[in-house]
Parts: structure tokens; C-alpha cells; sequence
């Protein structure tokens, strides 16, 4: 459960704080007049936010690119997707990424 202190009490203690929050994996809130302000955390649980903040980031592009595709798709229905990524502005090596990604999703299917 995470540990909730003061941001007076960070500064005089910051030391213990962030021993305390690798120790037990688990977060230091810091609080200013009350209100959350802050968190410290482990490095190892900094590395799975960026990790995470990523997958959500790639998520968010492929669905974009899916929904280009399906537009494009559908007012020129003999193109083929990788001729749809083109007409959409995507570089080769973004084509090539989409189209393995789809290739992928397609085997898991």
C-alpha cells in the first residue's frame, strides 16, 4: 500500500523516502497542504510506466492508421492495403511495420 508524507517531510527525509519506495516496491505520494502532489517511485517501476506508455502510444498510432486504411479502403476498394498505406502519406519502413503487424494479427485470428 503506498506510503502518503508531506512534502515537508520528503525534504527532510528524501533519502529514506526513496530507499523506502525501492525497498517495497511501492509508491511515496507526497502531499502539499493535503493534496497529492507527487509520487516517488522505484526506477524499475519508472521503466514499466515508460514501457507502458509506450504500448498505449503504438496502440493509439496503429488504430489511427487502421481507420486511415479502412477510409481509404473503402472509396478505392481495388487498392491493396499496402497501396492504401502509400496513398495515406506512410513511409516505406511505417508500410512495412503495418503490414507485418497486420500479418501478425491475422496468424493470432
Amino acid at each position: 500500500m503506498p506510503r502518503t508524507v508531506s512534502s515537508s517531510e520528503v525534504q527532510n527525509n528524501f533519502g529514506a523516502m526513496l530507499q523506502w519506495a525501492e525497498e517495497n516496491n511501492d509508491e511515496v505520494v507526497v502531499e502539499r497542504r493535503g493534496k497529492p502532489a507527487g509520487v516517488i517511485i522505484s526506477y524499475e517501476e519508472y521503466q514499466e510506466v515508460l514501457r507502458l506508455r509506450e504500448q498505449d502510444r503504438r496502440r493509439t498510432i496503429f488504430a489511427r492508421m487502421e481507420s486511415i486504411r479502412k477510409q481509404v479502403a473503402e472509396s478505392t476498394p481495388d487498392l491493396t492495403a499496402e497501396e492504401a498505406y502509400r496513398l495515406a502519406g506512410f513511409s516505406e519502413d511505417v508500410i512495412q511495420q503495418t503490414l507485418d503487424n497486420d500479418k501478425d494479427l491475422a496468424e493470432k485470428a
